[in-house]
């Protein structure tokens, strides 16, 4: 009798255990997680103060939102690893896709096959440029800042600074994103005839190289003249004021840099960068709650744009006085 007993109770536990194996199998990315959503972020990586900013705010603001964040960043922006990572959140059968794209093209296949697997991808930072129709299913919203905004700001307080004209030096980032292209877009739009591109190089985003190029373009352009640069960030606006300072110019060039870091806004304060733009990094919150609306079954716009300052040097000293500047 007892050992009737006990295989009927063996019996009951092991359709328990098959039970509740079936269930964790049919929550794919979700099992195990104590029911949490799941949202994977395919991410850039460690690229400057607005990249860490903007990546560490997002992971928290999911964090807080009761969301399990699967954070996988590339390296030296590969566009390879990004897709590897993305295409394995659509196999986990994750809940959505956070994408923050090194480059603006080549992500047909992998939308088309997250549309597919109806997984709803949000486009932060950078958006991508898709042809597939399948594939432009996929993606709900773009959450960031405007870059065209940002090349404006550059050119109109170029045509303010040399109402007469003036030359100058434009340092890009890394070819091929849609930052470099929409930055560069709104600075043709607004920059008047009167103000001279030199030459445009890319110092890609680095603060070394962008102190390399600009003393070779300050070198190549001496007997012309240089009265302005813009770089495209901040840590190539910083190498650029390095080796004008270098060559004995301090003072003598207008230079302007892109993004409202800490370090740059300081320059501008010190006076070694005459403007600042700041493309806004904090939005983690607005992507969290767009999120958490479409898998709610409510509308989200699809394109979310995050406000920005601009900064001049009391402007700057006010900034950093307030203590606020998170990044």
């Amino acid at each position: 009798m007892k050992n009737w007993k006990k295989a009927i109770a063996l019996i009951a536990s092991m359709s328990a255990l098959v039970s509740m194996a079936a269930c964790g199998s049919a929550n794919g990315a979700s099992g195990g997680n104590g029911g949490k959503k799941v949202v994977g972020f395919v991410a850039v990586g460690a690229e400057g103060g607005f990249r860490t900013a903007n990546e560490n705010d997002i992971q928290t603001a999911f964090k807080d939102a009761g969301f399990d964040l699967r954070y996988s960043p590339t390296t030296q922006s590969d566009q390879q690893k990004q897709i590897q990572a993305f295409n394995k959140f659509v196999n986990d059968e994750v809940d959505a896709i956070i994408l923050s794209s090194t480059e603006d093209s080549g992500w047909d296949d992998s939308l088309k096959k997250a549309a597919e697997a109806e997984i709803p991808v949000f486009t932060v930072d950078r958006d991508v440029d898709v042809q597939d129709a399948a594939a432009k299913k996929a993606i709900v919203s773009h959450i960031g800042p405007s870059n065209e905004w940002c090349g404006q700001q550059a050119a109109e307080f170029l045509n303010k600074q040399f109402p007469d004209g003036g030359n100058g030096l434009i340092l890009e980032g890394i070819a091929g994103l849609s930052v470099v292209k929409d930055r560069q877009t709104g600075f043709d739009e607004k920059i008047a005839s009167n103000q001279k591109v030199l030459e445009s190089q890319s110092a890609n985003w680095s603060t070394d190289e962008a102190k390399t190029v600009t003393a070779g373009l300050l070198d190549k352009y001496k007997s012309q003249g240089v009265n302005w640069i813009w770089a495209q960030n901040d840590e190539m606006a910083l190498g650029a004021a390095q080796a004008v300072d270098a060559a004995g110019l301090k003072g003598k060039v207008t230079i302007i840099g892109n993004d409202g870091t800490k370090a740059a806004l300081q320059a501008v304060a010190d006076g070694e960068l005459a403007f600042d733009i700041e493309y806004n990094p904090i939005f983690g919150k607005e992507t969290a709650q767009a999120v958490q609306d479409y898998l709610d079954g409510k509308d989200v716009e699809p394109n979310i744009e995050i406000e920005s300052k601009t900064f001049t040097k009391e402007e700057a000293q006010a900034a950093l006085d307030s203590g606020e500047r998170q990044y």
